[in-house]
Parts: structure tokens; C-alpha cells; sequence
């Protein structure tokens, strides 16, 4: 779940307000209501986890779903910097010192000393599967409409695969929330809202979705273009998101 929006690395020498981690640059932070409204709390990555970012839709497109077509439940679409996930508190746990690298890339200064995010800024990037994390920091992250985001692509040069796999290491290492509505803030908030679970970065509401479907997106992710913010989610594996914590997070979405 965390998507869309992850949660990547910040790019070197960052002067716009924003960046993400299934987070955008767009300072639009009003809401556009694609059907209902939000009703109850959550987090926030990106993460990432993206990871945020962060999270990522539990289906395709607004009309058409991730790989078995289903169609995606209508939800409220946030713009940044409304859909950034700033963890604080309990949520907010502390951990390992980060890596050099995090720091030196100019991470922190989007998503924070320990990836918690920055209010206004960036999001949450703790617990973001590493395949999505890489693909966010090679490719950079798009806004919701489609734009250039704050988070550029950080190339090789800048940023060795060994320095970012390190980074994810480190970012996956915190002591995990020990609350359904926790955890969804850490691994779900950045695009599945940061204040309820009926839309953030992916207007895709996943409120009382059935643990069948909540399970299947969460297991196998959905969609191949991680720039596709409605379309694309990616998977967590049993590593990332254990089965009693995957549960949790079913109780607090309300799923049957």
C-alpha cells in the first residue's frame, strides 16, 4: 500500500517546496472531489512509503482496475502538499542513524532526518518496498495531474545502487507501529490519504474494501507504470508487511 505514494530519495540541491515519496510538487493544496468524502483518520509516507510513499491505489484506473479490470472505488483526490504524510509522536519512532548517503543526496531535507517527512514539504518514507523505492529515485515522481514533481530522477552518479540499497535497508528498519491506524499511516497515508482512507495522491477510496481485495492489491500490487498514480500500486511482501500486521490494518479500513 504505500503509495504512489514512496517514497523516494530527494534530489540533489531541491529548491522547490515539495518533493515526494508517492508525493508531487504541485502546490495546489486544495481537493478535488472525483465522488464522496473522506470520512475518518490515517497517516502518512511515502514514505513513502513510496513510499510512502508510499501506498498506491487497491485497483486500476478511476474506471478500469489493476490486473483482474475491476473497476476502482471513486475517491477524493488530494494535490500536495494536503497528502503528505508527517509522522510525529508514537508514530513518529526513532531508529538506526540514517546512512551518509541519505543525508548527502539531500533526502533529509525533503523527508526529514529520520524519514519521517516534513510538514508542507515532503512525505513519510519509511517502509517502501524496495523495488518501487529504486524505481521512484532512478525515474523520479510525477504529480496526481501528470507533471514534473520536486523529485527529479537521481542518477548513478549521484547516488550508487549500493549507497540507495543501504538507504532502503535503513528505512525499513524501524520498529514497526503497533496499531492498525499506525501502520496505515506509515505504509498507506501518502496515497490513500493521510486523514482517512478514502483518497490522498490516488483518488481511490479503500475504506471497508474486503480483506479478499485488500489482500490481493496489498500481496501483488497492481499495474506496471509506477508513474501512474491511479493505476499503479506495489506489492509487500510478507518481509515489509507481516500477515498479523496486514490484519490490523484490515480492522481499522473496517474490511469484512
Amino acid at each position: 500500500m504505500k503509495s504512489t505514494q514512496w517514497l523516494g530519495v530527494c534530489a540533489i540541491a531541491i529548491s522547490s517546496a515539495t518533493v515526494l515519496s508517492g508525493c508531487s510538487s504541485d502546490p495546489d493544496s486544495s481537493l478535488m472531489n472525483t465522488a464522496g468524502t473522506a470520512t475518518t483518520g490515517g497517516n502518512a509516507t511515502t514514505g513513502g512509503n513510496a513510499t510512502t510513499g508510499g501506498s498506491a491505489p487497491m485497483a486500476g484506473s478511476g474506471t478500469t482496475g489493476g490486473s483482474g479490470g475491476a473497476p476502482a472505488p471513486a475517491g477524493t483526490q488530494l494535490q500536495s502538499p494536503a497528502y503528505f504524510v508527517k509522522l510525529s509522536g508514537a508514530d513518529a519512532t526513532t531508529g538506526a542513524a540514517p546512512p551518509a548517503a541519505y543525508t548527502a543526496a539531500g533526502c533529509s531535507s525533503c523527508h526529514g532526518p529520520n524519514g519521517e517527512g516534513f510538514a508542507g514539504v515532503g512525505p513519510e518514507i519509511r517502509f517502501t518496498p524496495k523495488d518501487y523505492a529504486v524505481a521512484v529515485v532512478r525515474n523520479g515522481r510525477k504529480t496526481p495531474s501528470g507533471s514534473p514533481s520536486a523529485m527529479v530522477a537521481v542518477a548513478a552518479d549521484k547516488l550508487s545502487d549500493a549507497d540507495l540499497d543501504t538507504i532502503n535497508t535503513w528505512q525499513n528498519s524501524f520498529a514497526k507501529p503497533a496499531s492498525g491506524q499506525s501502520l496505515y499511516l506509515n505504509m498507506c497515508g501518502n496515497c490513500h490519504g493521510p486523514a482517512s482512507p478514502t483518497g490522498g495522491s490516488a483518488p481511490i477510496s479503500i475504506q471497508g474494501k474486503s480483506k479478499a481485495e485488500v489482500e490481493q492489491y496489498v500481496r501483488n500490487g497492481s499495474g506496471t507504470d509506477v508513474a501512474a498514480r491511479a493505476s499503479y500500486m506495489p506489492k509487500f511482501d510478507t518481509t515489509l508487511l507481516t500477515d498479523p500486521e496486514l490484519q490490523m490494518i484490515e480492522m481499522y479500513l473496517g474490511s469484512m
